[in-house]
């Protein structure tokens, strides 16, 4: 092949599977990991973590994403799975396939509709207790406030449990 052609050179075949535009650090969904994952850059999760994330950057959970870990990240948004404790300096949002299974700590908490959701949320502070951040990764208890969310759905005999 000459460096300097006329003719065209053939195209790589594309992935069928489409990019994700994400700048940053990704873990496919090939990865495991167990353990402390920690840093200052964006982050998209597509595989298994198991321990604990501390970041000072953005966190995406992909809708592959299994986790089982306390969070912590100036945007938390889950796609995927998540089971543990949630807190977020700015925002933390779960997308509509999102199942998360802990409690939520964040100035601003968004959930779309169809997200699944079993925890507490703290909205009282701008910014998560450190001390409360090591307790909980302790598995120590940690006292929140329970806030209930209204369901927009209207009740209907196929939806009620007296029709059950």
């Amino acid at each position: 092949m000459a460096l300097f052609s006329t003719k065209d050179t053939p195209q790589q075949p594309r992935s069928a599977e489409p990019q994700t535009a994400h700048s940053g650090t990704f873990f496919g969904p090939n990865v495991t990991i167990d353990g402390t994952v920690t840093g200052s850059e964006p982050i998209l999760i597509e595989g298994t973590v198991r321990g604990k994330i501390n970041l000072t950057g953005e966190l995406r959970v992909g809708t592959k994403a299994r986790i089982e870990a306390t969070v912590h990240a100036k945007n938390v948004t889950v796609e995927g799975k998540l089971t543990g404790d949630v807190s977020a300096d700015e925002k933390v949002e779960l997308v509509a396939s999102a199942t998360v299974e802990g409690n939520i700590k964040a100035p601003k908490i968004i959930v779309a509709e169809g997200a699944r959701f079993r925890g507490s949320v703290d909205m009282g502070s701008p910014k998560p207790n450190v001390s409360e951040i090591g307790r909980a990764a302790r598995g120590e208890r940690v006292e929140r406030q329970v806030v209930a969310v209204a369901s927009t759905k209207k009740e209907t005999p196929e939806n009620t449990s007296e029709s059950r």
